[in-house]
């Protein structure tokens, strides 16, 4: 008998080890689910090969040498796009008295052709004079008014447009999108992976921020969480703030509604653990889509008026490596966060809310310049009439 307990045993923690075609014959329990997590959590798990992606490289190349021209003629296009839209809607702001402002598309594309570069004001009003004709300006200003378009609300509701007209030529097409957290540091000497890496694993099941909460205004991490499809890496929605008692999963609702709102076909969510809990799955399941988030380890099937959250546990414990495929898309995620963050250093801004601006420009430009790249490397329409040659 003790040699039987022994081999079910076995059997039951090595269970993901089992190729997707092989069936369980038993029925899953809460104790099959936890053992599978215990293990995923442990690393032991050994999963089917995952088959290359087929890469053009050509297709890689062109994308590469044409990345700064389409990368600049589509900012062009997407931000007077996104002014029409807002003019069709009734939401341009009554002028005020006193001197006429730089005009709001003008600036909004300078601040995304700033982003783009990584680059201070001043050397960015050079760039107008370089640029000013391939993005359509109508005027040439200097690095003070570029400094104020930070704290202009119509900017900002501006680049939200521009965020959805970015998310436009993949409707359809994106159907699974992963959802996570991260920080902008203002300081080279602050490093988000390593902090989240050291914080007490009770501040992470609570999601809190890591970091230091005494650290100076000027030094501030803005934290906040995005949501990105994981086949075309373009985010869909990213909410930053300052304040840190603004918790991830605080955030996690509106960011979904508004993934679902861009992408009406959305059928999976997938997330870390931070999101396996009832009420995120209960969200998912609201918006129609599937959740896969890994939960800890003493998880039980009780679904607590959740239907979701006990769907996705038998899932798991049916065939463990297709849910671990599924959930694994959720490393799209950090890709996604080494693209925004690559070549730019950190947070030029010491204003709270220049700071939460310029943050969000980096998530702005990503999907303009991804979305130029993607003309290429996967044959998708940036925009109706832009980079038509």
């Amino acid at each position: 008998m003790r040699a039987l307990a022994f081999t079910i045993e076995r059997i039951l923690i090595y269970l993901p080890v089992l190729p997707s075609s092989v069936s369980i014959d038993f029925p899953a329990t809460g104790d099959t689910v936890r053992k599978i997590v215990t293990a995923a959590r442990e690393g032991v798990l050994a999963y089917d090969k995952k088959e290359p992606t087929p890469r053009s490289w050509s297709a890689y190349d062109l994308a590469q040498t044409r990345e700064i021209a389409d990368t600049l003629e589509l900012t062009r296009h997407l931000v007077d796009a996104a002014e029409a839209r807002l003019a069709s809607r009734g939401e341009r702001r009554a002028r005020k008295r006193g001197r006429p402002p730089t005009p709001t598309v003008d600036i909004a594309k300078v601040l995304i052709m700033q982003t783009y570069f990584g680059v201070p004001n001043r050397v960015a009003e050079g760039l107008i004079l370089l640029f000013g004709e391939k993005l359509g300006l109508s005027t040439s200003f200097s690095y003070k008014a570029i400094e104020r378009g930070y704290d202009r609300e119509a900017v900002n509701r501006l680049l939200e447009e521009v965020m959805a007209l970015t998310n436009v030529p993949i409707q359809g097409l994106e159907k699974t999108f992963s959802a996570d957290g991260t920080g902008m540091p203002t300081s080279g000497k602050e490093n988000y992976a390593d902090q989240r890496d050291h914080q007490p694993s009770e501040g992470r099941e609570a999601g809190t921020w890591p970091g230091k909460p005494e650290l100076p205004s000027r030094r501030e991490y803005v934290f906040g969480v995005g949501i990105l499809g994981v086949k075309y890496k373009l985010f869909a929605a990213w909410r930053g703030s300052c304040d840190r008692r603004v918790g991830e999963l605080a955030l996690f609702p509106d960011l979904l509604r508004q993934t679902k709102e861009f992408h009406p076909e959305m059928e999976m969510v997938v997330g870390d653990g931070l999101y396996a809990g009832r009420p995120q799955c209960a969200l998912v399941a609201e918006v129609g889509a599937v959740p896969r988030f890994l939960p800890r380890r003493n998880a039980t099937l009780k679904r607590e008026g959740v239907k979701a959250w006990a769907e996705m546990l038998l899932s798991m414990a049916e065939n463990p490596q297709r849910w671990f495929r599924e959930y694994y898309q959720r490393e799209a995620s950090e890709c996604g966060f080494s693209m925004v963050k690559k070549r730019k250093g950190a947070l030029r801004k010491r204003l709270r809310r220049r700071k939460e601006t310029e943050t969000y420009l980096r998530f702005v430009q990503h999907n303009v310049t991804r979305l130029a790249q993607l003309r290429w490397v996967a044959e998708i329409t940036p925009w109706s009439g832009a980079l038509a040659g």
